[in-house]
């Protein structure tokens, strides 16, 4: 079934940093497909920063969260006449716009119980999870369309005023000599936050056993978390500064040897500026959230738990799986990846 050649697609991801981050694998599939077509994507801010420069995106678009923005929208998509919507996100909100858009080709996913707004529903994966950069451009070919599945990996460039903000930075820090391991201790959920003394744990291993110096990331409300995780490693570690944006952080994690973090947005950018990652995954999937078969990316998590990856916002018990996962198993993954010249699996 062919779907005719688009002068016009718009993209939908709304929200979430790491979600935006993984979508741009299938706005650059989209772009190889119809290199001459006008591409816009529909953000909230700040996603939006992560997008900037971004040569497949012919316009980024930003979605305010006041109701009014929700009915300037809806006519808004209306009048652009697009010829395709594609909408990854797939929530009763962003399906409503896709469906005032009445493009001819209004796309979503096929699972969700709102797909009556889509003219051509797109299936995900059945068999098992995949990484979700990868998974989006399965759903585009479930539409017949020949996108290329193997440029899977999202990539995020820092502008000249962030790279330089990173640079001062790092001359006011004055950490010691030897690698920078950067720790990412927050998460929204608690079932996805491997506690802060198990940071701290790491830390002083990373320090006392490589000659590591541990920067220490954090964002709005997380200061204290990312304080007590300083304080618990002590000697070599210190708090990132205050960033005033995201592309700010991602020039400060670009300079960063290794990013050990939860499942979380910080996660998705270093991925995308290239930065070897370990991550610890309790409730989350890490097939869905990592690289595929990657040597850069590690996850460490107990997978002997039979409630592993249970992906719940709750714990019914004392999330086992994050707060008994030692600091050494995370340490022997870090330590596999500092010693492993970059490119060697």
């Amino acid at each position: 079934m062919s779907l005719g050649t688009p002068k016009s697609i718009l993209v939908v991801m709304l929200r979430r940093i790491g979600d935006v981050i993984l979508t741009t694998p299938a706005l650059r599939a989209l772009r190889k497909l119809h290199p001459s077509a006008r591409i816009d994507m529909l953000v909230e801010p700040p996603c939006h920063e992560v997008l900037l420069g971004n040569p497949d995106a012919s316009r980024v678009l930003l979605y305010g969260s006041a109701p009014v923005n929700y009915l300037y929208w809806l006519l808004r998509v209306n009048r652009e006449r697009y010829d395709w919507v594609v909408d990854f996100m797939g929530n009763p909100r962003t399906a409503a716009l896709t469906a005032a858009s009445r493009a001819p080709v209004r796309a979503g996913p096929a699972h969700v119980s709102h797909r009556w707004a889509y003219t051509h529903p797109m299936a995900q994966s059945a068999d098992r999870a995949r990484y979700s950069a990868l998974e989006k451009i399965l759903m585009l070919r479930s539409l017949g369309l020949d996108a290329d599945a193997s440029d899977y990996m999202p990539r995020m460039s820092a502008d000249a005023e962030s790279e330089e903000f990173a640079n001062e930075s790092w001359r006011r820090m004055r950490l010691p000599p030897g690698p920078v391991v950067g720790l990412v201790p927050a998460s929204r959920r608690e079932t996805r936050r491997w506690p802060a003394q198990r940071f701290a744990e790491l830390g002083r291993l990373l320090r006392d056993r490589l000659g590591a110096r541990l920067l220490v990331f954090w964002g709005p409300g997380e200061e204290a978390l990312a304080g007590a995780v300083r304080d618990g490693i002590g000697t070599a570690a210190v708090l990132s500064p205050r960033t005033g944006s995201v592309r700010q952080l991602a020039a400060l994690l670009g300079r960063c040897a290794l990013l050990v973090t939860n499942c979380n947005g910080p996660k998705h950018i270093a991925v995308a500026r290239g930065i070897p990652t370990v991550t610890v995954h309790g409730s989350s999937d890490p097939d869905a959230w990592n690289p595929p078969d990657s040597p850069l990316h590690a996850v460490v998590r107990r997978s002997e738990l039979t409630c592993i990856g249970c992906r719940s916002n709750t714990c019914p018990t004392r999330i086992e799986c994050l707060s008994e996962l030692a600091a050494d198993r995370v340490f022997a993954a870090c330590e596999r990846l500092l010693r492993t010249p970059a490119g060697e699996p």
